[in-house]
């Protein structure tokens, strides 16, 4: 369930007339980042737009803990992410271990492999499956076509709103819900200020955490745009079934196969959670809560009967959509952007945005107080990477539009 609305007391209270730090958003990007700052002493004010926390992709996502992902710096972060995770003080469990089992041909799972060899912490944790190994593991996978399989023990699923909450609570003072930035004020090549719908906030530093619209956030600064891709993606729940176990590890099968493509599924109470993986490319100016494709249903009933026949049976009940912000090389935007002094991105997380949100918050944090982010981070997500670049491997134009 999502977390009940601010108390209107508190939507209506005064912003500060100045700060060290502005952050736009509050997901989980923008609220790990007001995390670490508190920690070291500096209390940040959170803008968001809405009346809750992680009303957007935050509170939309599958809520699985997967720590290894293609791209190297991703995973590494996911490592450092979910072990910061597991140490929040919380009053409620944030994490079940489940275990993770990734499926693929076996260039997918060399790649993956050869990633966690490499990857502190995962080295000794991964698994190599045979497909056989893998349909004992989770019976359900009888019958699916794949070369071989990576289980992880460590993975599992997240308790999302309990994130949140437990994320929220050292900037809730400070953190104002309704509040829509109007323009960010920009003085000899540095940031000056924020206004918003309800004032105006002088400050050293803005954190552009706004998830889709990072990048209408960057143009109050007088920012063009980076290359995010955002994309629409579905995910279902089933009614009650007895064909996987409740506490059985998610599966995702990444390998784009001819006429079925990845997909995923995991435990959700006493059914299941199912995704197709579907992407559809979402403009900026489409609406920021995008509704559920009515033919979405139906095509993730037709790739899983096709892909898991043991699942042919079990049908997707209620459902509901929400973004991902792709990159064109997969990997963050974290830093500060080298046209405005004091402008910083936490940006374009495609999907990961919850394993890593802890490790996350720390560059986040470090980059808004003025530190180097430390290696691999420093390079893989510098904002700056793109502002050279012409095309990408994904067809997308540093406008954001599509070549």
């Amino acid at each position: 369930m999502r977390e009940e609305s601010p108390r209107e007391d508190q939507v209506e209270r005064p912003l500060p007339a100045q700060a060290e730090v502005v952050i736009v958003g509050a997901g989980f990007a923008g609220l790990a980042t007001a995390y670490e700052l508190a920690a070291r002493g500096i209390e940040a004010v959170v803008l968001e737009a809405e009346a809750i926390p992680g009303f957007h992709a935050s509170g939309r996502n599958a809520a699985i803990a997967r720590r290894l992902i293609e791209e190297p710096a991703v995973a590494s972060l996911a490592v450092r992410g979910l072990e910061r995770l597991r140490s929040l003080p919380s009053e409620v469990p944030l994490f079940k271990q489940t275990g993770g089992l990734l499926l693929g041909d076996e260039v997918l799972i060399a790649r993956l492999h050869e990633v966690a060899r490499a990857t502190p912490a995962l080295a000794d944790e991964v698994r190599r499956m045979s497909p056989d190994e893998a349909r004992a593991l989770v019976p359900a996978l009888v019958g699916a076509d794949f070369d071989a399989a990576l289980f992880l023990a460590g993975d599992g699923v997240v308790d999302i709103h309990a994130l949140l909450s437990v994320l929220a609570a050292p900037a809730r003072a400070r953190t104002f819900y309704k509040t829509r930035v109007e323009a960010i004020r920009v003085e000899a090549g540095r940031v000056t200020a924020v206004e918003t719908d309800r004032g105006t906030i002088a400050c050293r530093v803005v954190v552009d955490a706004a998830g889709f619209q990072a990048n209408r956030v960057a143009a109050l600064a007088g920012l063009g745009p980076l290359p995010f891709l955002p994309v629409r993606r579905h995910l279902f729940v089933t009614a009650p079934t007895d064909r996987v176990a409740v506490g059985a590890p998610w599966v995702w099968e990444g390998t784009s196969r001819p006429g079925i493509g990845g997909w995923y599924f995991r435990p959700e109470g006493a059914g299941l959670l199912l995704c197709a993986c579907d992407q559809t490319a979402w403009g900026e100016h489409d609406p920021i809560d995008p509704p559920v494709d009515p033919s979405a249903k139906e095509s993730l009933a037709d790739k899983f009967f096709r892909a898991l026949p043991e699942l042919r049976d079990v049908r997707p009940g209620r459902g509901w959509a929400g973004l991902r912000i792709l990159t064109p090389d997969d990997r963050f935007v974290i830093g500060p952007d080298p046209r405005v002094d004091g402008f910083v991105w936490v940006a374009g997380l495609g999907g990961h945005g919850m394993t890593t949100s802890c490790g996350v918050g720390e560059l986040g944090a470090m980059a808004a107080m003025g530190e180097p982010l430390p290696a691999p981070y420093r390079t893989a997500f510098d904002p700056g990477r793109f502002l050279a670049v012409t095309t990408s491997s994904r067809g997308v134009l540093p406008s954001g539009l599509p070549s």
